[in-house]
């Protein structure tokens, strides 16, 4: 049904929209991930370097795909003394149903994210809740378990991991010992996450 969904979205969007503008909004990878950034903040103004930032992305490619982005009227171009934001214009055409997209696909890659965190350490658990499943009541996004993790890459992963969802993550890594504990006392945390809905990417713990 979701992907069905999906693609009914995408051909309504290209009979109603000029095959210029529906090539403008995905003819990248960063046009993509602006995509994200903004309808998953619809309340919020992105100057060039903090919306280069969050993509991951140099400040030329990010402008270059803002401006196009501002042009066919996705986006509004905001001026003021302390210099130039962006934010997501509502009264574009297909608004809603690129948001109805946003939420019936991954926000991203598995295969991706597995690999990665396999490179950062001997990974034993990894929870993928809240913004992974659609879920707004879990107190976490990732839960990650794991031994002699190399912090840089971790860090590394989560920031490409924000870069290509659009959003900040509420995330939380412990090791084996310290997981254990907490699951054994019933830590509150750790308890509402597992009895919320939930999926595992990784699960060496048999929990």
């Amino acid at each position: 049904m979701k992907n069905r969904a999906f693609w009914f979205i995408i051909c309504n969007m290209r009979k109603k929209l000029s095959e210029p503008t529906f090539d403008a909004l995905f003819d990248s990878p960063v046009k993509v991930r602006l995509l994200k950034l903004f309808l998953r903040n619809p309340e919020e103004n992105f100057d060039l370097k903090t919306a280069a930032a969050k993509l991951d992305s140099t400040s030329a490619r990010a402008k270059k795909n803002v401006e196009q982005l501002a042009e066919i009227g996705f986006l509004i171009r905001k001026n003021s003394k302390d210099g130039q934001t962006f934010f997501v214009n509502r009264g574009f055409a297909f608004y809603n149903e690129l948001r109805d997209l946003l939420m019936k696909t991954s926000p991203a890659s598995k295969e991706k994210m597995l690999a990665k965190l396999k490179g950062a350490g001997k990974i034993k658990l990894a929870v993928l809740s809240g913004i992974f499943v659609n879920c707004d009541t879990s107190g976490a996004d990732l839960l990650v378990v794991g031994d002699g993790v190399k912090a840089a890459k971790f860090k590394n992963f989560i920031k490409n991991l924000e870069a290509e969802i659009g959003k900040e993550i509420n995330y939380s890594l412990m090791t084996t010992k310290e997981f254990y504990y907490r699951h054994g006392m019933y830590d509150r945390f750790i308890r509402d996450l597992l009895d919320f809905k939930h999926e595992k990417l990784i699960d060496k713990l048999k929990i």
